[in-house]
């Protein structure tokens, strides 16, 4: 049977999040994204962002989101700025303190007053190593626990009720497989590819007349193969509560090419970009900024007892890293000395700077690219 004549519509670009910013600088990035988090330490700010981003409509609550976002950020800010001067047997810890507080900041705006609630007090994370036996990368893990921080983050970016039970085990080495940051360091440490499916042609399209638009995107058909995963499981995961996404004809032959099985109906006050935002957080794209470009992944989790967006596998992976630092040092010298730093080392100089990004993203839910004017 044929395959159907894909729509046609206006390109409007497709991107992680509905609102886009683009900013180039002369300085360190990392001071910039960190300027920019900052800003949100304003009161006035603070309660902007409340009201206009995320909804809080009551003034109580706007004053105690301001409050509390400075507290959090200043903190973050301050465990950031500590862990920069660390050394790699200690770093990870305070990093993961950072992140932490930048965790319970999102958190604030999804649920004001959050610090009064029991899971601002647990990390929702546990991991504890063996006396007896150094760690091994292979077959190392971290369990989701009793209800915690890390429960209310992934309920703020993903819209939802986390459904993970407890305990729930995730696999150190699974975690690393959905870090393009760095996919040279982990095929050298672990001979495996990135479980990640790369997208090409990602769109969002309009169709005036109807009003109508949906997501349109196209996948290497080799890449289906080397993932060894089926067509009909990875859109299963992808489907929002809206819509599906059927196969269309390809223009390019070593393509699949897939869009929205049913177009989403635009009001006259509406903005395209918005939406269709539940659809593309249902999508769970994983990004990665390469040449001062974003390019866009679809992780292939379906092994995985849930599914994860980036920030929270990184996230989960720094908890992971600085348990090691704290409560097993042995293991950290042990793997410092072994094929498997290479993929460590890597997370924490380029992999970390992400998840700030990441979480700048998150905070302002605009995903902003940062380039070099140099």
């Amino acid at each position: 049977m044929p395959l159907p004549i894909a729509r046609q519509g206006e390109s409007i670009g497709f991107h992680a999040y509905a609102a886009v910013g683009d900013e180039g600088t002369l300085g360190d990035p990392e001071t910039i994204i960190w300027s920019s988090i900052r800003q949100a330490c304003s009161r006035s700010m603070a309660e902007g962002i409340a009201a206009n981003i995320y909804g809080v409509t009551g003034q109580r609550d706007r004053k105690a989101v301001a409050r509390n976002l400075k507290l959090y950020i200043q903190q973050s800010a301050e465990f950031y700025e500590a862990a920069r001067n660390a050394r790699p047997n200690t770093a990870p810890l305070i990093y993961y303190y950072s992140f932490l507080n930048l965790a319970k900041a999102l958190c604030e705006l999804k649920k004001p007053q959050f610090h009064q609630r029991q899971e601002c007090y647990r990390h929702g994370l546990s991991w504890k190593p063996d006396p007896h036996i150094l760690v091994n990368m292979d077959n190392e893990s971290v369990s989701i626990t009793t209800r915690g921080v890390w429960h209310s983050l992934w309920e703020a970016l993903m819209g939802q009720t986390c459904p993970a039970a407890n305990p729930t085990k995730l696999r150190i080495r699974d975690l690393f497989s959905y870090c393009p940051e760095v996919s040279v360091e982990y095929q050298r440490a672990f001979g495996r590819t990135l479980r990640s499916l790369d997208l090409e042609k990602p769109d969002v399209l309009y169709d005036h007349k109807k009003r109508e638009a949906w997501i349109r995107f196209s996948i290497h058909r080799f890449d289906f193969h080397i993932q060894r995963v089926s067509t009909p499981l990875v859109l299963s995961h992808i489907a929002s509560a809206r819509s599906g996404y059927i196969e269309v004809k390809s223009a390019e032959k070593e393509l699949r090419t897939f869009e929205s099985s049913k177009p989403a109906r635009v009001g006259p006050h509406q903005r395209v970009p918005q939406v269709l935002r539940q659809d593309v957080v249902a999508l769970n794209v994983f990004t990665h900024i390469t040449r001062d470009q974003l390019r866009y992944f679809l992780p292939v989790q379906h092994r995985l007892p849930l599914r994860l967006p980036q920030i929270i596998v990184l996230y989960t992976i720094l908890f992971w890293l600085g348990s090691l630092v704290r409560y097993d040092p042995h293991s950290v010298a042990s793997l410092m000395d072994s094929p498997y730093w290479i993929v460590i080392d890597g997370l924490m100089s380029q992999s970390r700077l992400w998840l700030l990004e990441l979480f700048e993203w998150a905070l302002y839910q605009t995903e902003t690219t940062l380039w070099s004017a140099r």
